[in-house]
Parts: structure tokens; sequence; C-alpha cells
């Protein structure tokens, strides 16, 4: 799977970098327990909490290089991993989609 996307901007809050990547609030907050568990930093996904700012932002190319390396092309050993997988594949699907029509509409 070899997508190119470009974002309109440098960080997202979470709701906004998940109508970005369609994956559930459950899912999203299913893969942070997981790293959080093996003692990993959410960096590591593209998380970055700003001094004396309440929201939490996100870096967008550190979250897809992150789905790419963890979710999408890791080991199934259960069922509700395949479930998750195919949720996040769907995800970059639409995503692709997405930005492949916005391609289009720029050069007409």
């Amino acid at each position: 799977m070899n997508y190119t996307f470009q974002f309109s901007k440098p960080f997202y809050k979470t709701k906004d970098l998940l109508e970005i990547f369609p994956i559930s609030r459950s899912t999203f907050y299913l893969m942070q327990d997981k790293l959080t568990m093996k003692g990993r930093d959410l960096a590591e996904m593209g998380r970055m909490k700003i001094n004396k700012c309440e929201n939490v932002f996100w870096d967008p190319i550190k979250f897809w290089e992150y789905l790419k390396k963890e979710e999408i092309n890791k080991p199934i050993k259960y069922n509700y991993d395949k479930q998750q997988q195919d949720e996040v594949n769907i995800a970059i699907g639409v995503f692709n989609n997405q930005q492949q029509q916005q391609q289009q509409k720029k050069e007409y």
C-alpha cells in the first residue's frame, strides 16, 4: 500500500484527525491503550500536548507512519485484530479517495 497524502494543516485536534482518518473513536483509543501498555510514548503516534493548552494535537504525518508500521502490517492474532486492521485499511482507502477527488477538482 503506497499512498501519498497532503494535509492542509501541520497539526489537528483529535476530532479533526478522526475526520481525516475515519477510524472509530473506540479503535483509536484502543490503539493508544495498547501503545501505553507497552510502555511507549503516544508521541510515536503523533500526539502532542502543548503546555497551557487544553487540546491535544496530532501530527498527521506521524500518525500515518504509525498506522503503516503498527496497524496495517501487523500480524493478526485474534478476530478483533482482523476487524481493527480492516477498519484502519478502510479508513486509509477513504482518505486516499478524498485526496484524489480534491486533486482532480484542483486540476479542473
